[in-house]
């Protein structure tokens, strides 16, 4: 891997006390120098000057997998300046496994789970989490397993804080994240509800030193000022036990009059990430240095917005190993950036504008020292956030199944024929149906010895084009009964054919 000395640039580096502008070196990979030091032999120079350059920077809470991921995870990392994200909730502990099937070596970012509580993972956006019958199960021996086999991938436990059962669900999710040695993670602030009682402040009084609570300037119910705009001192008491708290831009989440009297209060976020997903990122999200932007506007100095994407975040998330910092013999994960003065609107989530006089633009990343250029549009394709189920033809991959995909799909059909579904089920989010679903696909894997990752690839190939990775239950159920059944006997009664 070829050396790179990166000239002039204004560095940032939190972790290591570093602002100022100065030159940074590295080869094979990984930091090599920052400041002072030799020149590695043949290194390719670039000049940086009136750019700043910070460690890569990490987004603890983004949607790139399941119901609300992108066929391009890339688009909303690497090519946004993000050299590690974290899949908030995605997966649960009864779906990590396709996850790491369908995702696994899948982005040059380096990709990380926030399992969630119930075992499908996250179900859908309308989806409102205010009955704990819906957690199906919490199967303490498999997390437990699982997580001993999966100690390096899994970041943190994740759940909702809205309940009609009292805090008894948010202890209980307390609890297992103890066991399990992970940080709680937790989503305060209910969208989809104006009245009734919700959990968000009892997680105040739950999670202690260590545990995240994200969406903190929400406006929906449960959010952390009172009736008369102060901040509740249940949260300044979390606060002092050091539990930390994320913005989690988001969809739904974030209100430019809520963080403007928190921010006035001192109520700063420890971590900043986007949220986002397939319906934030053509706005108000679009990106994570969008949402740097906005704390530009609050009036947080740069300095303390990078160590929010930096240093913080990897400590939080336990990756001071290998992220957050450029000491030298670190990756060499770097953000190259620019704060450009010029007027930009940032749109809060309830279509709130204010305007800003600076505006972030990331320009180059460098992942364990190869370059990627930014590309802020490359999110915003629409084949990369709506998922299309082809009615009329076969998707490509279709044509090239192997007999044994063919074969699986026809041991797949029986096991789907006592399972009645319909689109009226994806609409009421049946997840217990789509739980059923699941352990169809992996009863006829397992009846035709096809590998998990072989298997969900001829799922979907079945009927979409894109990449998109979701968890399969939850993807048959969004696919009229009938017409899935169809195609399947189609596919899998014919001969294999090029296209």
């Amino acid at each position: 891997m070829s050396a790179v000395l990166l000239k002039n640039a204004h560095v940032i580096d939190p972790a290591n006390d570093r602002d100022g502008v100065m030159d940074v070196a590295i080869e094979g990979g990984v930091i090599l120098s920052v400041g002072a030091g030799a020149v590695p032999a043949g290194a390719e120079i670039v000049d940086l000057t009136g750019a700043y350059l910070s460690p890569g920077w990490i987004d603890a809470h983004v949607h790139a997998y399941g119901t609300l991921g992108f066929a391009d995870p890339d688009s909303i990392g690497i090519a946004q300046g993000v050299t590690t994200f974290v899949e908030a909730g995605g997966p649960g502990v009864g779906t990590l496994d396709e996850f790491i099937a369908t995702m696994s070596g899948r982005t040059l970012t380096s990709l990380y789970a926030g399992v969630y509580i119930r075992p499908l993972g996250i179900i859908g956006l309308t989806f409102i989490e205010d009955d704990v019958r819906n957690w199906l199960d919490v199967p303490i021996e498999r997390w437990i397993d699982t997580v001993a086999a999966q100690r390096d991938l899994i970041r943190y436990l994740k759940i909702g804080a809205f309940t009609k059962y009292g805090p008894g669900p948010l202890k209980l999710a307390k609890g297992l994240a103890e066991t399990l040695d992970l940080p709680l993670y937790c989503h305060i602030g209910e969208f989809a509800a104006t009245t009734g009682e919700v959990g968000s402040h009892d997680i105040f009084r739950i999670a202690e030193a260590g545990d995240m609570i994200t969406h903190l300037y929400n406006r929906n119910l449960g959010g952390v000022l009172d009736d008369d705009g102060r901040v509740r001192a249940v949260v300044w008491e979390a606060e002092k036990r050091g539990v930390l708290f994320d913005i989690g831009f988001g969809g739904y989440n974030f209100s430019w009059d809520v963080a403007e009297r928190a921010f006035a209060q001192g109520l700063v976020p420890h971590l900043i990430s986007s949220d986002l997903q397939q319906f934030n990122v053509t706005g108000p999200v679009y990106s994570l240095a969008n949402v740097l932007g906005v704390f530009l506007r609050l009036g947080l100095p740069l300095r303390d917005v990078i160590a929010r994407v930096t240093a913080n975040p990897a400590r939080a998330l336990r990756l001071t190993d290998r992220a957050g910092s450029l000491r030298p013999g670190a990756p060499a994960d770097i953000t190259v950036f620019r704060v450009i003065d010029e007027p930009v609107t940032l749109a809060d989530c309830h279509s709130v504008t204010r305007t800003a006089d600076r505006a972030v633009r990331p320009v180059m990343t460098f992942k364990n020292g190869v370059r990627v250029d930014a590309d802020l549009e490359r999110c915003q394709d629409e084949a990369n956030w709506f998922m299309q189920v082809l009615d009329e033809r076969w998707p490509a991959a279709a044509h090239t199944f192997s007999g044994r995909q063919r074969a699986f799909l026809r041991a797949l059909i029986p096991e789907l024929e006592g399972i009645d579904w319909h689109l009226e089920s994806a609409k009421q989010q049946d997840i217990r149906t789509a739980t059923r679903l699941q352990g169809a696909v992996h009863a006829a894997k397992d009846r035709t010895g096809l590998t998990l990752g072989e298997a969900l690839a001829t799922v979907y190939g079945s009927f979409i084009e894109q990449p998109f990775s979701i968890q399969v239950g939850l993807f048959l159920l969004r696919i009229e009964r009938a017409f899935a059944l169809e195609r399947m006997r189609e596919i899998g009664a014919s001969s294999a054919v090029a296209v």
